[in-house]
């Protein structure tokens, strides 16, 4: 191979620090000078089942995999796929991996998924990996820095998967931004599900962002102009992103630069929002998947989401806001995860868990990675007495994923200037 390779674009690269992006998980910009990404156009919304499509969209994933792997984590999203895939391996062989992290109130999850299996009868093979000792590095990809909080851990899932022969490696992805309840709902569900089910939703969404007061905000802002409604609707459900600040581990001009970009992309998100005419509980719904981001595949097998497939997606964006939410449910973790819920068979119920389970001190563990990153600091990227004071895992797990990239940039023949 001749002449010269081609260029990292280190502004791009900054953009991944601006605080839409970071904590949004999406990619602003391609990584390479010259090079232009092409946005990612949402399927038609197409009114239907959610189970049928649901079903549809994994047996079309496991089509030619002669084994099929699931990532389970113990949580709702990954045992919905980990049923439908049983439900259409038809006599072929179903691994089922999970990398045994423990929440934040000291459960493992291995466990939790393997009381899971037991108690729904579920002919899975169980995987556990260690979270500490099972590692890999992650497959380098053109497209850009891996976003995923686990990099490492999910390239040592796929390499154990691909040991097992499995053909196809699914996931969960998706189905919290897809499927959630929004917040700010409390009309939409009156409208759907009655008022004693609005009252409900208003009580299991009190302790959650702008609670009761955010509720009656948003609909008093109903009568409010579109342009006030939608800048009222970003205070109140984004007061960190009014104004967006760069951290300060980038260096400048990077840091100028990641700063103007946010500010200018909150506009964007706003004027949005006023000309599709959303209320608050609409565009908190839009926000939880657009941008969306596809991470490349940890390992070699490909990877796939059915929440992310395209005859799912399309179902799902059709739903009402207010059908999402359903106040029969034992808890406000089911009731607030009422169409996942609808994906699991009937007999489930009283087996699933009743609340959501959170890996923040797992994750932070993990960020330590990203307080060095030569590579990053000599391209002028990253400021390294910022980065040395620096404690947010948030930033510290971007930078680790930055540095992680440059390194394969280079050893690819990539140009850093």
């Amino acid at each position: 191979m001749t002449g010269p390779g081609p260029v990292v674009d280190l502004s791009a690269l900054a953009l991944l620090l601006a605080p839409p992006a970071m904590l949004g998980e999406f990619v602003p910009a391609a990584p390479w000078r010259g090079i232009h990404r092409v946005p990612f156009t949402p399927p038609p919304a197409r009114p239907g089942s959610l189970p049928d499509a649901f079903s549809a969209s994994v047996a079309e994933q496991t089509r030619d995999a002669e084994t099929i792997g699931v990532l389970v984590s113990g949580g709702l999203d990954s045992l919905a796929v980990l049923v439908h895939a049983l439900r259409v391996a038809d006599g072929r062989r179903v691994i089922a991996l999970t990398t045994d992290l423990t929440d934040d109130t000291g459960r493992s999850a291995a466990e939790v998924a393997r009381r899971l299996l037991a108690d729904l009868d579920l002919p899975a093979e169980l995987v556990v990996l260690d979270p500490i000792v099972d590692r890999a590095e992650p497959t380098w990809s053109a497209a850009g820095p891996r976003l995923d909080a686990l990099p490492e851990s999910n390239a040592a899932a796929a390499a154990r998967a691909a040991e097992f022969g499995v053909g196809v490696v699914l996931s969960g992805d998706g189905a919290d931004e897809l499927l959630g309840v929004p917040r700010f709902a409390t009309a939409d569900v009156a409208r759907r599900r009655g008022p004693a089910a609005a009252v409900r939703y208003a009580a299991d969404v009190a302790s959650s962002g702008p609670g009761v007061p955010g509720e009656v905000a948003a609909l008093a802002a109903q009568l409010l102009p579109r342009r006030t409604r939608a800048r009222s609707y970003w205070a109140a459900n984004w007061p960190a992103w009014v104004d967006p600040v760069a951290p300060a581990v980038l260096a400048e001009p990077f840091r100028r630069y990641a700063t103007d970009w946010a500010r200018s992309w909150v506009d964007e998100q706003i004027t949005g929002h006023q000309t599709a005419g959303r209320t608050w509980a609409q565009a908190d719904a839009h926000d939880a998947v657009f941008p969306r981001e596809a991470i490349p595949p940890a390992g070699i097998l490909p990877e796939a989401s059915p929440f992310l497939a395209e005859p799912f997606l399309g179902a799902a964006l059709a739903l009402p806001v207010g059908d999402r939410y359903h106040s029969g449910l034992p808890s406000a973790y089911l009731r607030c995860k009422a169409q996942v819920v609808r994906l699991l068979p009937q007999r489930a119920l009283k087996m699933l868990p009743r609340r959501k389970q959170y890996f923040t001190t797992a994750l932070a563990s993990q960020s330590t990675t990203g307080q060095t990153a030569p590579t990053c600091v000599a391209a002028g990227l990253i400021d390294p007495d910022a980065l040395t004071a620096e404690r947010d895992p948030a930033v510290l797990l971007v930078v680790a994923a930055l540095e992680r990239w440059l390194v394969g940039a280079l050893r690819h023949g990539a140009d850093i200037r």
